[in-house]
């Protein structure tokens, strides 16, 4: 048996290949295609000689693609259902979408070829459940990684802007990075807070400005930072026990009860309980619950204002 001799997939898959490849590039000669097709030009005249036996059912020469190649140049015609090139599979438009991401990366913002690949991501896209977001390139750049792991090893520390998703702003901070961890994929970097004189975990993507900083550490230590400071806070949960102990990271309390959680952030409490749709209610501190039951008639009025449009 001739290990060579290709399997029925893939030599389907060059057949169907070469009709629309000829029918672009007519006259190409068959050392040449052979040479594009990666197959001796044995090989290439054999599907050749496959194809002119090709056509639409009835087979005679009306319904044969009328194909060329005795004198070496190759021309084709009367092939319209076969001269589009064949649909890219799932692994082929993944494979492109990474390599355009790569050239995307690599030429000028300003170069016209920018918006040229531009488009022809959107449009692989637009062709595949693929979002055009794929990313072939690291969000985090090494040299972040790089100065971060310095820093580490070194015992120094960091000032950066830091993007909170909390309340979807940036803030200036000092921190003393300790280790490096990657969970689901996501990098993040657990460090002392020295704004916040406490342990925090920072995700590296969110980091941007990242300089060295010459701290004083135990001056740092001494300062009251009041605007960092837990937050305790009281809630119920009457729905969804379930989703609620899950969110809130609680152990099981029947519903009904007081229970009473720690929280840095005021904003991470009045999105947690908006996301909660009554199925979690705040008692109390009551500065918090009133912020949220001034948004929440904001939004109920921004609603009817809407709907009586």
């Amino acid at each position: 048996m001739n290990k060579n001799r290709p399997t029925p997939l893939v030599h389907t898959e060059r057949l169907l290949a070469l009709v629309p490849y000829i029918s672009a590039n007519q006259g190409i000669s068959t050392v040449e295609l052979a040479k594009t097709f990666n197959v001796s030009l044995s090989q290439m005249n054999n599907d050749l000689m496959t194809l002119w036996m090709c056509g639409l059912p009835g087979y005679t020469a009306l319904e044969l693609m009328d194909l060329s190649f005795d004198s070496g140049y190759v021309t084709i015609h009367n092939a319209p259902t076969l001269q589009k090139p064949r649909s890219l599979n799932f692994d082929e438009i993944v494979s492109l979408l990474f390599g355009l991401d790569l050239i995307k990366e690599s030429i000028p913002s300003d170069s016209e070829l920018q918006g040229k690949v531009t488009e022809l991501i959107g449009r692989l896209s637009a062709k595949s459940p693929i979002s055009s977001k794929l990313r072939a390139t690291d969000t985090v750049a090494s040299s972040l990684r790089a100065q971060i792991e310095m820093a580490i090893n070194s015992k120094k520390s960091l000032k950066i802007d830091y993007h909170s998703l909390y309340n979807d702003k940036f803030s200036n901070r000092v921190i003393t990075p300790l280790e490096l961890r990657t969970e689901s994929g996501i990098e993040y970097v657990f460090a002392y807070c020295n704004s916040a004189t406490s342990f925090r975990v920072f995700r590296l993507d969110r980091m941007q400005n990242v300089i060295a900083a010459e701290i004083d550490i135990e001056a740092l230590h001494g300062q009251n930072v009041n605007s960092n400071k837990e937050i305790e806070y009281v809630l119920t949960i009457s729905d969804r026990s379930r989703l609620m102990k899950e969110r809130f990271a609680i152990e099981d309390v029947g519903n009904g009860q007081d229970i009473q959680l720690q929280s840095f952030s005021e904003q991470w409490i009045e999105r947690s309980i908006f996301a909660s749709s009554a199925s979690a209610t705040l008692v109390r501190p009551a500065k918090i619950r009133a912020e949220i039951a001034k948004k929440a008639k904001l939004l109920l009025e921004r609603y009817q204002v809407v709907r009586d449009a």
